[in-house]
C-alpha cells in the first residue's frame, strides 16, 4: 500500500496552518481525521465540512479534548502518520502557566500517549512547533547571529510577556523526551510567523490580523520574523514522507522583512488600494539558516512577494478585509 492510501490525523484541523496542511495532504490522496474542539461549531468548521465535500470521504472530523486524557486514543488507532498542531495560543493571559505552558505540555502528552498505544501502525509525528522554540523573538535577532535547527529558547519564562514563547519551548521539549523514551520516530517544524491565502472568513490568527490591519489601517507593522504558509504545510508533509527526515526543521525567509518593502509590494499589485506609508521598518539582514530544509526535503522557499499579494487577495476576496480605496 504506497503511502497516500494511508489513514493521517491533523490536529486542531481547523487552525490555519492546519487547515493548509489538511487540503494539501487530501490533495496528495490521503485519507483525513481531523480533531477539532466541537464539531458542533459551525463557523470554525465551515470550511473543512467545504472540503469535505470536495474531497468525498477523504475527510472526517473527530471531537478530542487536548487536556482529557485518552481524548485522542479513538481517531489515532490505525493512523499512519500523526500531525500534532494544536496547541492553546492566547496572549495577555493572567496565569501563564496554568492557562499557557501546563494546557501545552498536557496536550502534547496526552496526544503522544495515544500514539504509543498505536506504535505499530504510526509510522512518525510531526509536531508543529515553532521559531518561539529556537529563540525569545521579542527581544529581536542577535547582531551576526544566523538561527538554525540546533538553537534552543532558553531565555522564556513563564510570565506575561513570555508565556506563549516558554510554553513552546516546554511542549516541543516534553515531546522529545516522550518519544525518546517509547521509541516513537518524531520530527518537529519550527515556523516563524505564518502568512499566506485564507480560506475561510475567520480573522482570528495573529497573521491575519496583522494584513487585514494593515489593509484597513488599523495596523502598521508587519512580524520581521515570517514564513510561507504553504511552505509550512509542505514540510509537514515531507518531513513525514521523507524516510530520512529528522530532528527540527527551521521553516522562514532567511532575510527579515522590511515592512515598506512590503507595502510597496502590495501597492504595485492594488494601485486602485491605499496602504499605510508609516509602517514599522528593519533591516533586512539575513538571521536564518535554513539549508537543512532544502536539503534533506528538497524544499524551495516561496518569495514572500507572492504570500502577501495572495494572503492579501484573499482577505479581500473573502470580505474578511475591506481596503481604503485610492
Amino acid at each position: 500500500m504506497t503511502d497516500v492510501a494511508r489513514v493521517v490525523v491533523v490536529t486542531g484541523a481547523s487552525g490555519f496552518v492546519a487547515t493548509e496542511l489538511v487540503t494539501q495532504l487530501l490533495h496528495k490522496g490521503y485519507t483525513v481525521r481531523g480533531t477539532v474542539r466541537s464539531t458542533k461549531n459551525a463557523e470554525k468548521t465551515a470550511h473543512l465540512r467545504a472540503l469535505g465535500e470536495v474531497f468525498a470521504g477523504k475527510l472526517d472530523l473527530h471531537e478530542a479534548d487536548l487536556l482529557q486524557d485518552g481524548s485522542f486514543d479513538d481517531v489515532v488507532q490505525g493512523a499512519y502518520y500523526v500531525f500534532h498542531t494544536a496547541s492553546p495560543y492566547q496572549l495577555g493571559v493572567e496565569d501563564p502557566e496554568n492557562e499557557l505552558v501546563k494546557p501545552a505540555k498536557e496536550g502534547t502528552l496526552n496526544l503522544l500517549k495515544s500514539v504509543a498505544k498505536s506504535k505499530d501502525t504510526v509510522k512518525r509525528v510531526v509536531l508543529t512547533s515553532s521559531f518561539a522554540a529556537m529563540v525569545k523573538v521579542s527581544k529581536g535577532p542577535a547582531d551576526g547571529k544566523l538561527y538554525r535547527d540546533t538553537d534552543w529558547n532558553d531565555e522564556s519564562k513563564a510570565d506575561k510577556d513570555g508565556g506563549y514563547l516558554y510554553s513552546k519551548t516546554v511542549a516541543e521539549k516534553t515531546a522529545w523526551e516522550f518519544c525518546k523514551e517509547h521509541g516513537i520516530d518524531l520530527v518537529t517544524i519550527n515556523p516563524t510567523a505564518v502568512f499566506g491565502p485564507v480560506i475561510s472568513k475567520r480573522a482570528d490568527g495573529t497573521s491575519v490580523k496583522q494584513i487585514k490591519g494593515i489593509i484597513e489601517h488599523t495596523a502598521s507593522s508587519v512580524s520581521p520574523w515570517a514564513c510561507d504558509l504553504q511552505d509550512v504545510g509542505r514540510a509537514h508533509v515531507l518531513a513525514a514522507e521523507v524516510p530520512k527526515a529528522h530532528g527540527r526543521y527551521l521553516v522562514t525567509w532567511p532575510k527579515l522583512l522590511n515592512g515598506k518593502e512590503v507595502m510597496q509590494v502590495l501597492a504595485k499589485r492594488f494601485p486602485q488600494y491605499k496602504f499605510p506609508e508609516d509602517v514599522s521598518d528593519s533591516d533586512s539582514k539575513e538571521y536564518a539558516d535554513v539549508s537543512k530544509l532544502e536539503k534533506e526535503l528538497g524544499m524551495t522557499i516561496t518569495p514572500w512577494q507572492t504570500s502577501f499579494i495572495d494572503m492579501a487577495t484573499s482577505l479581500i476576496a473573502h470580505g474578511v478585509a475591506k481596503p481604503v480605496q485610492a
